[in-house]
C-alpha cells in the first residue's frame, strides 16, 4: 500500500534553483531531501531540469547531467562566470519584440555565456517558463507579458557557489544511471507519463521523451538496484506509472500543478519510488 507524503518537515539545506522549471521540485524539495537515504558516495541527477534537490542538500560531491544541451550550458556558466551571465542579463529588455528575437536565436551562433544568459530570459519571460522545442530543437513557448526581475543577485551567486562542488555534463539519463556506483544516491525527475492527451511535458528535447523511454528508464533503474546504487524517482501517479516501475517502494505525495491554467485542477499526487526504506514525515490530517 503506498503510503502519504503530505508535510514539508525535513529540510536540509537552504539553497534554491535560479530557474522556475516546469515540472521542478523547487516546492517539494524539503521533503524529497528527507527521504533521502545516508548515502555515501556521490549525489547523482541524470534529469537535471531546476536542480531543485541538488540545491537543497548541497551535497559535497555530486554529479548533475541532462540531455537539454542549452541546460546544460547554462547550469556550466552559471558555476564558472556568474557575474558575466548576470551583466548580460541586465542588457536584455523584457518586451515582446526583443523576446521574439531572443526565441529566433540559434544557440550555435552564440557564445556559451550568451547561451546561457537566453536560457535564464526564456526561462523567466515565455508563457509559465516553459521550456519546450519542436522537433528541429527550436524553441517554441509564447511571451508571457511577466513583470519581474529575471534573476535575483543572491540566489545566483549562491547557486553558482553550490554548483562549484559538481560536475556538470549532457549526457542521456542511462549512462548517467550506468555510472553511478555502490553507496551514490540518484534522485530521479523524468518527463512524466501524462496524466492526460493535453499534460505532458514530453517535448524537453529534440528528441522528445516516450513510453519506450520510461521503459529503459524503469530498466536502467533496476540494474543499478542490483548493484547497491540507491535510487529515487518521482513521476506522475497513474496505473500505466505503477505498472512500469512496479517492484519498487512507493508513496505518495501531495502536490500542485501550477501549470494547469484551471486552478481547481492544480491540486493533485505525484508518486515516489525508491529501492530503500525511506523515513517519511507524518501525513498530515485530511
Amino acid at each position: 500500500m503506498a503510503t502519504d507524503l503530505r508535510t514539508a518537515s525535513g529540510a536540509r539545506g537552504e539553497g534554491r534553483s535560479f530557474l522556475k522549471w516546469a515540472g521542478g521540485k523547487t516546492r517539494y524539495a524539503g521533503r524529497l531531501a528527507a527521504a533521502a537515504p545516508e548515502f555515501t558516495g556521490v549525489y547523482r541527477e541524470p534529469f537535471m531540469g531546476s536542480a531543485a534537490v541538488f540545491f537543497e542538500l548541497r551535497p559535497e560531491r555530486a554529479v548533475l547531467s541532462d540531455a537539454n544541451p542549452e541546460l546544460v550550458t547554462c547550469f556550466q556558466q552559471v558555476a564558472a562566470h556568474p557575474q558575466e551571465v548576470m551583466q548580460l542579463l541586465d542588457a536584455m529588455p523584457n518586451d515582446r519584440d526583443f523576446f521574439a528575437s531572443v526565441r529566433r536565436q540559434q544557440p550555435a551562433n552564440l557564445s556559451d555565456l550568451e547561451r546561457a544568459a537566453r536560457v535564464i530570459y526564456l526561462n523567466k519571460t515565455s508563457f509559465r517558463g516553459l521550456w519546450r522545442v519542436n522537433r528541429k530543437g527550436e524553441y517554441n513557448v509564447p511571451y508571457g507579458e511577466y513583470d519581474r526581475p529575471y534573476y535575483n543577485r543572491e540566489t545566483l551567486l549562491s547557486a553558482s557557489r553550490a554548483l562549484a562542488a559538481a560536475t556538470i555534463s549532457e549526457m542521456d539519463f542511462e549512462s548517467a544511471i550506468k555510472a553511478a556506483d555502490p553507496g551514490d544516491w540518484v534522485y530521479l525527475d523524468p518527463p512524466y507519463i501524462p496524466l492526460g492527451e493535453y499534460s505532458d511535458f514530453k517535448r524537453y528535447t529534440a528528441g522528445q521523451f516516450h513510453a519506450e523511454d520510461q521503459e529503459r528508464l524503469a530498466r536502467a533503474m533496476r540494474e543499478a538496484s542490483s548493484r547497491g546504487v540507491l535510487l529515487t524517482m518521482t513521476n506522475s501517479e497513474t496505473p500505466l506509472t505503477r505498472e512500469i516501475f512496479a517492484g519498487f517502494d512507493v508513496f505518495r505525495m501531495a502536490t500542485r500543478r501550477d501549470i494547469n491554467l484551471n486552478s481547481a485542477g492544480r491540486g493533485s499526487w505525484d508518486l515516489v519510488f525508491t529501492n530503500y526504506e525511506a523515513h517519511m514525515p507524518e501525513p498530515a490530517a485530511p
